[in-house]
């Protein structure tokens, strides 16, 4: 049954941040903010011609590939913990970074850059725009990280 649910968590996560990504690519501008949820979260668009924070934006080729290459890894690695039958929590925390790491490398690969669309409004953070896709990696890696507690 996790099989089942992690799969489908895992497309139903990648296809929504890819239908949100074409949504923002359409109807907003580098310019435009929406603030949503009393202010707490802005809407925007932002494009991402490299890795996290923009690191490694001047080799494109290199950042498609090692998509590529991790998505494989990642996916070899989600295979191999239901074989070895190991926690729900490491299954879902595999999944949610599988989803983030397919709907970023498709917006890579058939973009060149991956389009981030919104940010938490505080002062610390606001001029880091993140995507779903971006947001279920973090939350795989914490799943994982406290899988074993």
């Amino acid at each position: 049954m996790i099989v089942l649910i992690s799969i489908i968590v895992l497309a139903l996560i990648a296809a929504a941040d890819i239908i949100l990504k074409n949504y923002i690519e359409r109807h907003y501008t580098g310019k435009d903010e929406k603030y949503i949820l009393a202010g707490a979260v802005v809407v925007q668009r932002s494009s991402n011609k490299g890795a996290f924070l923009g690191l490694f934006k001047r080799y494109k080729k290199f950042l498609k590939v090692m998509n590529c290459v991790l998505i494989i890894v990642i996916f070899i690695m989600y295979i191999a913990l239901f074989v070895m039958k190991k926690s729900t929590g490491k299954k879902l925390g595999t999944a949610l970074i599988l989803a983030g790491a397919v709907s970023n490398g498709y917006d890579r690969i058939k973009k060149g850059s991956v389009t981030d669309y919104f940010s938490i409004n505080l002062p610390f953070i606001k001029h880091i725009v993140f995507n779903l896709g971006d947001f279920s990696i973090f939350a795989g890696i914490i799943i994982l990280l406290f899988s074993d507690i």
